[in-house]
């Protein structure tokens, strides 16, 4: 076994133990109750500002505009393996987003593709970023993580509420993180568990959901004292998606 999926392997048996220990109302607490909520509401006029600052423009099978953001409402879930996607038109780009642009433009630019529902993310003026969701583990394991997906000793559910706080940053498209608090559904992982080795696992395998982007260059993602997310990088303009 390589040392990259032992360290994963060591991880996710914390967790599956802290899982098992929970019991049933643990377990429906998992997906059936949501994730938790940060207060962080938006309306599409965030997620139109959030396009306006990053300038990308995304085309699914040839819609656009008015007539993609109809389509999306009752998008099905569908796997990244059974698309084609173009991206093209790189610019450098520098901005900021609030919390509700942040959170609209993760939630609605691609709600068919994208692993978690129901999301949010906040930044708070001392630097700590909290985010929460339901995770589609299943989705996650087929697209992202299927080389490690086997080593897992125990089964997932397919669906996870998942919470994180701490310290977060990216530079040169590598994450950094110092977590304060990390939950799978009621359970809180101990402290134990989120020093050297555990973090060390995140900042391996989390990049893949962001660098699953060819070319992008994210040089770095902070936030300010005014909670805001600060963005300076490399990514597309166009976006087009096409089934196989």
């Amino acid at each position: 076994m390589s040392a990259e999926k032992g360290k994963l392997k060591y991880v996710l048996l914390v967790v599956f133990v802290l899982i098992i220990a929970s019991v049933s109302w643990v377990y429906a607490s998992f997906s059936l109750f949501g994730p938790k909520d940060l207060g962080v509401e938006y309306t599409h006029a965030d997620y139109v500002s959030a396009l306006e600052k990053t300038g990308i423009m995304v085309e699914y099978e040839g819609m656009t505009g008015e007539e993609l953001e109809e389509y999306k409402k009752n998008a099905e879930k569908k796997s990244i393996n059974d698309y084609n996607f173009e991206f093209s038109e790189y610019e450098r780009k520098e901005f900021t987003l609030t919390a509700e642009e942040s959170t609209a433009l993760l939630n609605e630019i691609a709600p068919g593709f994208w692993w978690f529902d129901n999301l949010q993310v906040k930044a708070l003026p001392d630097g700590t970023m909290e985010g929460s969701s339901t995770a589609d583990i299943k989705r996650l394991k087929a697209d992202l993580y299927s080389d490690v997906a086997d080593d897992v000793p125990l089964p997932l559910p397919d669906n996870l509420n998942i919470y994180s706080k701490g310290r977060i940053s990216i530079t040169n498209n590598q994450l950094s993180g110092d977590p304060e608090a990390f939950s799978l559904g009621a359970v809180s992982l101990p402290d134990t568990y989120m020093e050297d080795e555990s973090v060390s696992v995140m900042e391996e395998f989390f990049p893949r959901i962001y660098t699953v982007v060819p070319g992008l260059e994210i040089n770095s993602l902070t936030s300010n004292s005014n909670g805001e997310f600060v963005f300076d990088g490399v990514i597309p303009q166009k976006v087009s998606v096409t089934k196989k």
